[in-house]
């Protein structure tokens, strides 16, 4: 991972620094838009457009579980975490 990405989990989980949460939005989103895609095939427009809703609900909370230490890939907690959390959101909402 690189160092950019290590500050803003560091300043965003220790300091609540919402600049490091806004730039790993941005960085996530292209993990996250193809996971949208899937089910946007899988479920029709309308669920996609629900997780489009969705996506940033629970971001805060995500990243807050996220452990530099442990040495899981970003790009691997993102998609795993986001693909449970859209299963979810899409079971509550009659898929």
């Amino acid at each position: 991972m690189n160092e950019q990405l290590e500050d803003w989990i560091t300043r965003f989980q220790k300091e609540k620094d919402i600049e490091a949460l806004a730039n790993l939005k941005d960085y996530c989103y292209y993990m996250i838009e193809p996971l949208i895609e899937e089910f946007t095939e899988k479920y029709g427009n309308d669920a996609g457009e629900l997780l489009r809703l969705k996506w940033d609900k629970r971001f805060y909370f995500i990243f807050t579980k996220y452990q530099l230490n442990v040495g899981l890939p970003l790009d691997s907690f993102v998609k795993n975490t986001y693909r449970f959390y859209f299963m979810q959101v899409l079971k509550k909402a009659g898929y």
